[in-house]
């Protein structure tokens, strides 16, 4: 199952509640390729594995935390305290050139926090609305609990933690990540262990639609159908 890239120790494994789903897609695609080495008269094509095996290595990668927004938003401040407070290692990306117009389609994360310091604009807003299997947090920066912008410690300590939040922050959490210990910092990491929690239930249900998607395809069809029904089927044990 996909493990956690930590500079220190995970507190537990991403494990799921049965065992690993995917190991008998595993052991048949080795099936597929063993089988192709003693004889070209195979009914699994072996130029299928490819496409599978690819599926299959998103299903065990590291799992993918992205913190997004555009300039200025605290994306890289938030990033730095969550990797100071558990050792993640969460990839920034810039909102404005994933939403932009004729982008290409990103691969999606298993968590994705969004960090919005204005009102959100109509690219973020549409981006939010968007179909997703992961967990999706958006955040404010910058309002309620303060200035928690990519600029450091640029402002007094003075500021008033109760100030009411504009209207377009409001029902976001507020989050101050420029101390990582802060108050509101909790609330991600909350956020990201429920993520974790749930991330097994996450990355079977993205391989069987990859594994549908690849089996009405002429090349991988057999091995794709093969893999889905070991992957869907009931447990042996």
């Amino acid at each position: 199952m996909p493990t956690v890239t930590r500079d220190t120790e995970p507190r537990g494994p991403v494990r799921p509640e049965r065992p690993d789903p995917a190991a008998r897609v595993r052991r048949l695609v080795g099936s597929a390729w063993e089988r192709s080495a003693r004889s070209t008269d195979t009914a699994i094509d072996p130029d299928g594995c490819g496409p599978v095996e690819a599926a299959l290595a998103r299903f065990d990668a590291p799992v993918d935390i992205r913190i997004r927004g555009g300039l200025g938003s605290g994306r890289r401040t938030l990033a730095a305290a969550l990797r100071a407070r558990r050792g993640w290692r969460a990839q920034i990306d810039d909102l404005d050139v994933l939403a932009a117009p004729g982008a290409p389609a990103a691969a999606a994360p298993d968590v994705e926090i969004l960090c919005l310091r204005t009102a959100p604009c109509r690219h973020e807003e549409a981006w939010t609305r968007r179909p997703r299997r992961h967990a999706l947090l958006v955040v404010a920066t910058g309002v309620g609990d303060g200035d928690g912008g990519d600029r450091g410690h640029d402002r007094d300590d003075d500021r008033d933690d109760d100030e009411a939040p504009p209207r377009w922050a409001r029902g976001l959490p507020a989050v101050d990540a420029r101390e990582p210990e802060h108050r509101s910092v909790d609330r991600v990491v909350s956020f990201v262990d429920r993520a974790l929690e749930t991330l097994a239930t996450v990355r079977v249900a993205r391989l069987e639609a990859e594994l549908e998607r690849l089996a009405v395809h002429d090349e991988v069809g057999d091995l794709a159908e093969a893999a889905l029904c070991a992957l869907t089927g009931p447990d042996p044990s």
